[in-house]
């Protein structure tokens, strides 16, 4: 029988979010194995639960990146910062490719492999020799490009929509991409959280809108709402550690543990 998301378990839920966001190990694989092993109904409340404490930890990188969220905006205005104008246009390109997975068989297939630990097990694993791959292709220079040019925002923004599986790293996907075209541990970091803001901005409205139309019926929204809480607490608090920490000792160290886990899921179900 399906397990009840009680407000403990939403609690601890969102406080996983929280951390796994801003590590390059998939907060989306994670929370799809946490909710499978607990049985929690990923079909139902699961799904829609996983973009709820992800709008959370999007508050926590609004919060620390604000100053950059308002120079972009500031930049749309006559005379703007070319720079920051540069930086807009990368992160327009590399948000583009995301207009896939508004096709509703796309929905229906990351709802399906959610439910499925073996095929998160076997994206995990990607994940890991994309890490690993990323530190040997990263080159390490010390006048490495601070914002990516049109055609590398562009296969950043190709390696987002990858990231839509559960399993596969938005962040460590879009680091590790960052890394081998040449940009520098911190701009890549910078560059990550913030094409995050629209792609987990326009997933919860369209589920906002979705649960507006349709309610799911016997959901009881308090849950919801202490893990979306949870996700923000936790996630401002660690945003800025972790990014230190993956600028510091970049990606390969996390290749072991996806590794493990990666396994676990396949082997384990």
């Amino acid at each position: 029988m399906p397990a009840e998301l009680s407000p403990g378990l939403a609690a601890a839920l969102g406080a996983l979010q929280g951390v796994t966001e801003f590590l390059p190990i998939s907060s989306s694989g994670h929370l799809s194995l946490a909710q499978r092993w607990l049985g929690i109904d990923a079909a139902a409340a699961g799904h829609r639960f996983n973009i709820v404490v992800h709008a959370g930890t999007l508050l926590a990188v609004l919060w620390v990146y604000r100053a950059d969220v308002l120079a972009l905006l500031r930049a749309l205005t006559p005379g703007g910062d070319p720079q920051t104008r540069r930086l807009l246009l990368a992160l327009a390109i590399g948000t583009a490719p995301l207009a896939l997975a508004l096709v509703p068989a796309v929905e229906a297939g990351i709802v399906a492999i959610e439910q499925r630990p073996a095929a998160i097990g076997v994206s995990l694993l990607v994940t890991a020799g994309l890490l690993a791959f990323s530190h040997f292709a990263d080159r390490r220079q010390e006048n490495a490009e601070a914002t990516p040019g049109p055609l590398q925002a562009l296969v950043i923004g190709l390696l987002q929509l990858g990231a839509i599986i559960p399993g596969i790293s938005r962040s460590g996907s879009t680091i590790a991409g960052a890394l081998a075209l040449g940009i520098s541990r911190l701009a890549a970091a910078r560059f990550s959280f913030l094409l995050s803001i629209p792609a987990i901005l326009g997933a919860s409205l369209k589920e906002a809108l979705e649960i507006a139309q349709a309610p799911a019926a016997g959901v009881d929204p308090l849950p919801f709402a202490i893990g979306f809480i949870a996700s923000f607490v936790v996630g401002l608090a660690s945003l800025r550690l972790l990014v230190h920490l993956l600028v510091k000792v970049g990606l390969l160290p996390f290749v072991p543990y996806l590794v493990v886990v990666g396994l676990a899921a396949l082997f384990i179900g």
